[in-house]
C-alpha cells in the first residue's frame, strides 16, 4: 500500500488543511490529522524531481527520476540518471500501467498477475501506485493510547469492505508542527512488515514538508528505499498529451 509515498507520485485535487468547514476545531483531532495526512502532498497537478536511492544487502542503486501527475488518475515517471538507464519510465492512468523501456524499444503493459512486483526495484510495488483513494475511505481512524514524547500518534484499522493490505497501520505526527514522522504497517499475522520515516522538514513547493520519505521493510533486514524530493511544484499546467503512450514512448 504505503498510499503516503505512492500519493506524493499521484497527487489529486484538495484543499489546504483546515480550510474544510468540516474540519474539527481541534488540529489534533484524529479526523482532522488523518486529513492533513492525506492532503498534505497534493494538489491538482504536479511536477517534481525525485532521487530515489535503493539499498539492499548486495548493492545500493540511486536513480534520478521526473514525475509529472495530474489528480490520482495520471502519473509519467521518468528515469533521468544513469545514463544506462535514462529513459526508462512508467505511466500510470487510472488503475492501469505502462513501463517503456528504451534500448528495446518495447511498451509493457503491467498485467494482474504482476501487480505486486517491485517498481523499479524499490520497496513499492505496482499495486502501490494504483492505490488512490484517502485513509477515511478505508481505515477507521482512532487516538493512539501511547505515543513518544512530543507526537501524537493514529492507529488506522480497515473498514470491513475495504480492499487493502494491512490489518492496522500506526502514524505518529509531530505534535507541534502536526507533520508525520513515522508509520508502522502491520500485516494480517500482526507483524510490523513495514516502517516508513519522514525526514528534512522543508519548505517546497510553497509548503512546509518533509521532503526525504524512508520505506523500511521490517521483514527483509537490510532494505530500505529512500525517495528525496530535489523539486516540487504545484499547480502545473501539463500539456494535453503529457499522460499518453506517444508520450510515455519518448524515452530520453
Amino acid at each position: 500500500m504505503l498510499r503516503l509515498v505512492a500519493l506524493t507520485l499521484v497527487a489529486s485535487t484538495a484543499v489546504a488543511f483546515g480550510q474544510d468547514a468540516g474540519v474539527a476545531a481541534d488540529p489534533l483531532d484524529p479526523v482532522a490529522l488523518s486529513r492533513h495526512l492525506d492532503r498534505l502532498w497534493r494538489s491538482d497537478s504536479s511536477e517534481a524531481k525525485v532521487t530515489m536511492k535503493v539499498v539492499t544487502p548486495d548493492y545500493t542503486r540511486t536513480l534520478s527520476l521526473d514525475v509529472w501527475s495530474e489528480g490520482m488518475e495520471h502519473t509519467l515517471v521518468r528515469i533521468t540518471a544513469p545514463r544506462k538507464e535514462a529513459g526508462v519510465s512508467t505511466l500510470k492512468r487510472g488503475n492501469e500501467i505502462w513501463n517503456y523501456l528504451p534500448k528495446i524499444k518495447k511498451t509493457i503493459r503491467i498485467p494482474p498477475s504482476m501487480m505486486m512486483g517491485s517498481w523499479m526495484g524499490s520497496d513499492l510495488t505496482n499495486d502501490d501506485l494504483v492505490r488512490e483513494s484517502s485513509w477515511e475511505d478505508d481505515y477507521t481512524v482512532a487516538r493512539a493510547p501511547t505515543a513518544p514524547d512530543g507526537q501524537v500518534c493514529l492507529d488506522y484499522t480497515p473498514k470491513p469492505d475495504a480492499a487493502v493490505t494491512w490489518s492496522k497501520v500506526t502514524t505518529c505526527f509531530d505534535r507541534a508542527s502536526r507533520l508525520p514522522v513515522t508509520q508502522s504497517f502491520v500485516d494480517e499475522k500482526g507483524r510490523e512488515a513495514r516502517r516508513m520515516r519522514f525526514e528534512d522538514v522543508k519548505t517546497i513547493g510553497g509548503r512546509t514538508l518533509p521532503t526525504r520519505l524512508i520505506i523500511e521493510p521490517q521483514l527483509e533486514k537490510g532494505r530500505r528505499t529512500e525517495f528525496t524530493y530535489d523539486a516540487l511544484e504545484f499547480g502545473v499546467k501539463h500539456p494535453p498529451n503529457t499522460f499518453s503512450i506517444t508520450r510515455l514512448r519518448r524515452g530520453r
